[in-house]
């Protein structure tokens, strides 16, 4: 019984380790074309900067953060993540399997940077992840979230609606939270053979009560657009539009008080 419970702690991202990898590897994904480039210039690491990738799922960011010069730490709960990880890596990364709450192979304020990469939507425990980041972090040291943005992309009751001409943003829930479970093979039949992942839905205030009861207040916000384009059609000019006026992505940097 006890080994059962056990296992069904693990990450539910670990039974799709093998299709993530593959959706990093392509050239227009989001993580390449919008996140990366942006989150590089929003961190501006310096040479030697001791940065921790938290949920660092395959070490995608790991490996651009290293190459760069900074001196990378990463973990994640999923075994079959970090195998691939260390598998592909090039560069000098310490990669641990570790729940996002729990950093035992970190000392206390010995972190400058904590990065944590469309992940915080996918962990539920955030109160006690921020509280393990108060620890090792340094004083002046900072935390920079990429999330999928909380107000206008909640899973499950917002989508996009096109109607006299005009393409927006249909949002039916916000405020309360939510645990959601998203469907990552949905064009496939056999039940046997769809996988599930897990996403918690948390609005801004619920963002800003957990990190001011830790002690951290946002320094630096920043709300990025899709980089796709809609082909030739009658809502080419509307969906182009649109994507430019309502964020995917959020950027928030967040320092201790």
């Amino acid at each position: 019984m006890q080994k059962k419970q056990q296992k069904n702690k693990d990450t539910s991202w670990n039974s799709v380790a093998s299709w993530y990898d593959e959706l990093l590897k392509g050239d227009d994904s989001y993580q390449a074309k919008v996140v990366l480039p942006n989150l590089l210039r929003f961190l501006n690491l310096k040479k030697d900067e001791k940065v921790y990738d938290l949920a660092c799922g395959q070490g995608y960011f790991a490996n651009v953060f290293a190459h760069i010069g900074a001196d990378v730490i990463a973990s994640d709960l999923s075994k079959n993540l970090i195998e691939t990880a260390k598998k592909n890596t090039k560069e000098k990364i310490n990669f641990y399997i570790s729940p996002a709450h729990k950093a035992q192979f970190l000392k206390d304020n010995t972190i400058d940077t904590i990065v944590i990469v469309l992940a915080i939507q996918n962990i539920e425990n955030i109160n006690e992840v921020f509280v393990e980041c108060s620890r090792i972090l340094k004083k002046e040291g900072r935390i920079v979230l990429v999330l999928n943005h909380p107000t206008f992309r909640v899973p499950q009751v917002s989508d996009w609606n096109f109607i006299n001409g005009v393409q927006s943003r249909i949002v039916s829930q916000y405020l309360s939270p939510s645990k959601i479970y998203i469907d990552m093979t949905p064009g496939e039949k056999n039940p046997k053979k769809k996988i599930k992942t897990i996403s918690f839905h948390r609005s801004l205030q619920d963002f800003m009560k957990i990190f001011s009861k830790n002690g951290f207040c946002i320094t630096r916000l920043e709300e990025w657009i899709s980089h796709k384009q809609s082909g030739v059609g009658p809502r080419q000019i509307a969906e182009d539009k649109a994507r430019k006026e309502i964020p995917m992505f959020m950027c928030l940097e967040v320092k201790k008080i």
